[in-house]
């Protein structure tokens, strides 16, 4: 899926986002990240938020996986924020990694 021009354009060089259509167990179907020098400024929440809203547009998708390092506080905190529910903490292959379901409204 493109990222929305507005989305783009604010986190051009503070960021990457992604919405993945398929179930992705390792991934989950949102992926964002912030480089270090733009974190601390909303930045994941506002983006994990756009996502979220794009997301509820998308045909059978009821619900989005999200998953973050076990260690990884700041990202837990913004799934958190925005409706994340912790299903689970697993072992991977890089390390336990946190679970998360957040519910789609849709329109």
């Amino acid at each position: 899926m493109a990222v929305p021009a507005v989305l783009a354009g604010v986190l051009t060089g503070a960021g990457d986002v992604a919405i993945r259509h398929h179930d992705d167990a390792l991934r989950g179907h949102i992926g964002y990240g912030v480089r270090p020098t733009a974190r601390r400024r909303g930045v994941a929440t506002w983006a994990l938020r756009e996502m979220l809203h794009e997301a509820r547009h998308i045909r059978g998708l009821n619900r989005v996986l999200l998953v973050c390092a076990a260690d990884n506080h700041a990202s837990a905190h913004t799934i958190e924020r925005c409706g994340g529910a912790l299903e689970s903490i697993r072992d991977g292959d890089f390390g336990p990694h946190r679970r998360y379901w957040i519910k789609l409204p849709h329109s």
